[in-house]
């Protein structure tokens, strides 16, 4: 039992470090290259653009009642962002909406 304890301290530990390093590198670079700039600039969205992809994946491939779900969810995401801003209350929004509708159908 002990050796489980610290086995997960040191991962815990090792997993924090990985984490926290590139925050302590970038801290002490006084002028970043440009191509980081854009990265750092543009990261968000590629993210947010692949997170999308990936939940409409097999949402046009499968049945109309199987896509309902995430076609509403969705949707409803994007018009509660677009009228409210407020990115945190779209996506719990969406995400409340999609469980509801899957456990209705």
């Amino acid at each position: 039992m002990n050796k489980i304890i610290i086995i997960i301290i040191l991962c815990a530990l090792l997993t924090f470090i990985l984490r926290a390093t590139p925050y302590f590198l970038v801290n002490k670079i006084e002028h970043m290259p440009d191509y980081l700039e854009k990265l750092i600039a543009d990261l968000p969205l590629v993210v947010m653009s692949v997170l999308v992809v990936y939940c409409f994946k097999d949402a046009f491939f499968t049945t109309p009642v199987k896509s309902l779900p995430a076609l509403i969810a969705g949707l409803v995401t994007a018009i509660s962002y677009k009228l409210h801003h407020n990115t945190t209350l779209s996506i719990i929004l969406g995400t409340i909406l999609y469980m509801g509708i899957l456990h209705i159908l």
